[in-house]
């Protein structure tokens, strides 16, 4: 374990299923959850059965952030949907007022100060009203006064994991703290696709399709293998990833990486050289998630969603292992940078065939669990399990 001064103490808000809390700890460190927060009670679950914490707050917007814990890092997702491109893009105004979130994360920053702060959303942030919510989003973080504050387009699929996902991530440091050492990571190859699908099935690869009820579905693959044809690709045999979902004109096809996983995407995209949707399993591995130290406590569509909205652990991990030293809550070299050097590639890889740690959520109607349910040791706390 790297030799921290003092465990770091951390807290989230809109994270449902706590990638920070995921990279910190597979960097090693001690660290000290504090609280989390989401409004969604399915994401709650999920943060309660994996990712144990001092406080679980409901909704930040009721939370009286004078008394709220201070932390060392403290890391939103505010929501995205106000900003997405896929969304009606109305920024602040948002109709179900979800573009207001981020005025209640920088309360939490204004009254808490913490060291360092780490905001995620969309890169649509950026573009939308011509960078008109960008700007304000900005103007209002240096107003306080406290921080050296740089912003930077990450895509998962440059830092070690082939899914395409750019997101907008913004870090702040305290002033007072900032060794001026900071630097966002810079990309690293992206590994083979392979490494993070379980074994294929030759005879499924060659012959299987969505189900005649999955019309929309059925008719993206039948396409798109069709294209690949053309071109002279035998699909059954070349990973292609397909969001098969949408409508013909906003469906696409990428080689050997995954479009982004989505909300809405939750039931996977499809693989042609497996002849089926992306697995649960699949799509955590694909945001950098280790499934095996993963215990499900919601049904499947809520995981698929929840696996859609979080961020990837793997670009967070990487963050931190440039922001904990630069914000002196680490030692310089301290930490080792496991995506770059093919360790955290290794341990992923290494996953597939096991499934998830447990099941401990909802069942079927037939009374049995959704999932096979994997073999946990019960004289271990549910902390401890967590730690390891």
């Amino acid at each position: 374990m790297a030799t921290s001064r003092a465990p770091i103490k951390i807290g989230t808000d809109c994270s449902g299923m706590e990638a920070p809390i995921q990279a910190i700890r597979n960097l090693k460190v001690s660290y000290d959850h504090k609280f989390s927060c989401d409004v969604n009670p399915h994401a709650r679950s999920t943060i309660e059965a994996n990712f144990p914490h001092d406080i679980m707050y409901h909704d930040l917007t009721e939370r009286d952030n004078t008394k709220a814990p201070n932390v060392d890092i403290y890391v939103a997702g505010f929501p995205c949907q106000p900003f997405s491109s896929a969304g009606l893009q109305q920024g602040f105004k948002d109709r179900r007022g979800r573009g207001e979130i981020f005025f209640y994360v920088l309360d939490y920053i204004a009254h808490t100060k913490p060291r360092v702060f780490i905001l995620e959303n969309v890169s649509g942030l950026v573009r939308i009203q011509g960078g008109k919510y960008l700007k304000a989003v900005l103007e209002e973080l240096e107003n306080l006064g406290l921080y050296n504050i740089k912003w930077q387009i990450l895509d998962t699929k440059q830092h070690g994991v082939p899914h395409y996902r750019k997101r907008w991530y913004c870090v702040g440091i305290l002033k007072e703290f900032d060794t001026g050492a900071f630097t966002f990571p810079e990309p690293i190859a992206c590994p083979s696709i392979e490494n993070f699908l379980e074994r294929r099935n030759s005879a499924l690869a060659a012959t299987g399709l969505p189900p005649a009820s999955a019309s929309t579905a059925r008719a993206n693959v039948i396409r798109f293998l069709k294209t690949l044809r053309r071109k002279g690709i035998d699909g059954a045999k070349s990973a292609w990833i397909a969001d098969v979902d949408s409508t013909a004109e906003r469906s696409k096809m990428m080689d050997s990486v995954s479009p982004c996983i989505t909300c809405s995407r939750g039931a996977g995209h499809w693989v042609t050289n497996r002849g089926r949707r992306l697995t649960k399993e699949e799509q955590m591995r694909l945001q950098g998630m280790n499934p095996t130290a993963f215990k499900v406590a919601v049904s499947e569509s809520q995981l698929g969603r929840q696996i859609g909205n979080t961020m990837s652990v793997n670009v967070l991990e990487r963050l931190f292992v440039q922001i904990l030293p630069a914000a002196k809550l680490a030692a310089k070299g301290e930490l080792k940078d496991r995506w770059a050097n093919g360790r955290a590639l290794e341990v992923l890889s290494a996953t597939r065939g096991q499934g998830f740690m447990a099941y401990c959520g909802p069942k079927t109607p037939t009374g049995r669990p959704t999932r096979k349910r994997q073999a946990v040791n019960s004289t271990e706390s549910p902390a401890k399990r967590a730690r390891k």
